[in-house]
């Protein structure tokens, strides 16, 4: 589908014709539930306090975000309000906005391609029916308050769909069939995303390429720990404000240094260090 197609104009103007105060409030909901940052929070609590499974969710949930800056930087398509196919619904909110995205990273879609790989990784895992059928209707609802802004072509969400199954069905046969072989998989993509960061400098890839690194470097010695989760429900919520902690507190430290390039790379690289290594080393002295 060419994204300058009558169909896709068309189904662009149908959501800009629907614009009203109500509506916008329920797909900024949607829209907010696929922002990066969204996903990235949920699946680091899944990860403290699920093991295995969470585990799982982190290796799809940095695969995923990295692999869908490079493709944004490198087809550079101009959203479609950017080349004055549909008006941008300007949006902006602590928790949603629509007035800071770069013009020309439409396809693909990295809320539906987020949301696709973590929701169906989660479903994959953790063969609940309900999930399965949850899964499906929140990323089609996530796609359509994109349209509904203005923000992306309906190939750019068929893209984003398509990526996340993919990722999502690849981690999922890796942790099934090749697991020893998890850690040195992610180093080789984690080594080819870093190879790619010099040609694609932009502020989505400076902070989604350290992700994947962190994951790479950090989560093998996470092995050498031999943490095991609590049986106590109760002592194992205890994670959360504990991880929190160590993943803020190296965030806050960044906050008082000067900004450039290179401690942008370095402060993302290090939360997750703190988010994965740190934390599990303290769950363990904790004993939760």
């Amino acid at each position: 589908m060419c994204y300058n197609s009558v169909m896709e104009q068309a189904i662009l103007h149908f959501f800009e014709t629907l614009r009203c105060t109500p509506l916008t409030y329920i797909f900024g909901f949607f829209s907010a539930l696929g922002e990066g940052t969204v996903v990235a929070g949920a699946v680091i609590l899944l990860y403290w306090l699920w093991g295995r499974a969470g585990e799982q969710l982190f290796f799809t949930a940095v695969t995923s975000a990295s692999l869908n800056s490079l493709v944004k930087s490198a087809v550079a398509r101009p959203r479609p309000y950017a080349a004055g196919k549909v008006t941008l619904l300007e949006v902006d909110t602590p928790f949603l906005s629509t007035t800071d995205l770069g013009d020309a990273l439409s396809f693909p879609s990295g809320h539906t391609q987020s949301s696709s790989s973590a929701l169906l990784g989660g479903a994959m895992r953790l063969k609940k029916v309900w999930l399965w059928i949850l899964s499906p209707l929140l990323v089609l609802l996530i796609m359509a308050s994109r349209l509904y802004f203005g923000v992306h072509y309906p190939s750019d969400l068929l893209g984003g769909l398509l990526f996340g199954i993919a990722i999502a069905l690849f981690w999922e046969l890796i942790f099934r069939h090749a697991y020893r072989a998890r850690h040195i998989i992610l180093l080789i993509f984690a080594a080819a995303i870093i190879v790619a960061l010099p040609f694609f400098p932009n502020e989505d890839f400076l902070k989604t390429a350290p992700l994947v690194a962190g994951g790479a470097v950090f989560l093998p010695l996470t092995e050498l720990l031999h943490c095991t989760p609590s049986q106590s429900r109760l002592r194992r919520l205890i994670r959360v404000p504990v991880g929190l902690l160590c993943a803020g507190a190296v965030y806050a430290i960044f906050l008082l240094l000067p900004q450039n390039d290179g401690l942008y790379f370095l402060k993302w690289f290090l939360v997750v260090g703190a988010a994965t290594l740190l934390s599990t080393a303290l769950f363990k002295l904790f004993r939760i």
